[in-house]
């Protein structure tokens, strides 16, 4: 049994441990709070645009554009968003064994990683990501996902790749996260609407007084790409809101086993040091008691002490 000693450093150890977890936890739950700011902000911006462009497709005559047109090809580039770092369950696991899963049936000719345990896990397979952004993940900011879908616009105009796919973590709520792909290009706008809210006052607007100037097929063009980069932008904050749920959640657990294990710890404590005042006790009434007994036997020997 381990000495009262080593049970304390034991416990001071635990409770450091514990108050690292705490502040996890509470760090995480700030960020998530934010992140959910930026969705809410985000799916705003982002069904209103969706709106203009279905409803300039379907009222304003025979419009199309190149990035509504599927092509023959197969050549598939990915976008995979995961964690900047680790202690958030199984958050990263998750959106990472879906991309190794989905990518595994398709000719993927280019690989973006956003996050570094991302990066790491492809390294780690021997497949070298074409660009990583790192830090994006952990503070997504509108600029970086620009030149992103600057880039991949840019190879899918060219013929470079044929499709456009991301993989990350939607978020639902503080209990529930999926981890999902979607496809970005060629866009399949019934795709886009997912998780879209229902409004009784967009269903009773008419849209056909509006105008659109100079042209719908020019705000239709101009409105496509943004759509683009807004969906990638919503996929990051989503991820990233999924993230610190998950480690808030994992450093929850974490902080409610210190507090049971510091509890065992205290009461094997108590039981050592009631254990070891039971055995000095029994010590020393073990030598009173013989010390006693030495004395009762001499006196027995030598009674002629007594009567002097």
């Amino acid at each position: 049994m381990a000495n009262m000693s080593d049970i304390r450093f034991h416990i001071k150890s635990v409770k450091q441990t514990r108050q690292i977890t705490n502040a996890m936890h509470m760090v995480s739950a700030a960020r998530m709070r934010r992140a959910l700011d930026g969705i809410a902000q985000n799916r705003a911006y982002f069904f209103h645009a969706l709106d203009i462009i279905v409803d300039i497709l379907n009222h304003t005559g025979d419009i199309s554009h190149p990035y509504l047109r599927h092509r023959a090809g197969n050549k598939v580039a990915y976008i995979v968003v995961s964690g900047e770092k680790g202690l958030s369950g199984s958050y990263n696991h998750a959106v990472l064994s879906l991309a190794d899963k989905l990518m595994a049936d398709k000719n993927v000719v280019k690989l973006y990683t956003i996050g570094s345990v991302g990066t790491s896990h492809f390294l780690r397979r021997g497949i070298m990501p074409d660009r990583r952004f790192e830090r994006l993940a952990e503070k997504p900011r509108l600029d970086q996902v620009r030149r992103l879908m600057t880039i991949l616009i840019a190879q899918y105009d060219r013929g470079e790749i044929d499709e456009l796919r991301i993989v990350y973590t939607r978020f639902i709520n503080t209990l529930a996260r999926e981890p999902m792909e979607q496809k970005l290009l060629p866009i399949e706008l019934n795709d886009f609407k997912r998780g879209r809210p229902t409004s009784t006052e967009d269903e009773a607007y008419d849209r056909s007084f509006i105008l659109y100037d100079p042209s719908p097929k020019e705000v239709l063009n101009a409105l496509i790409p943004q759509l683009l980069i807004g969906y990638v932008y919503g996929a990051i904050v989503h991820a990233y809101a999924s993230e610190n749920c998950s480690r808030m959640t994992a450093m929850d657990n974490a902080t409610r086993s210190a507090d049971k294990m510091i509890d065992k710890l205290t009461q094997q404590y108590h039981a050592v040091r009631q254990l070891t005042i039971t055995n000095e006790l029994t010590d020393i009434i073990g030598a009173a008691n013989a010390a006693n007994a030495e004395r009762a036997a001499r006196t027995a020997h030598h009674p002629e002490e007594n009567h002097a």
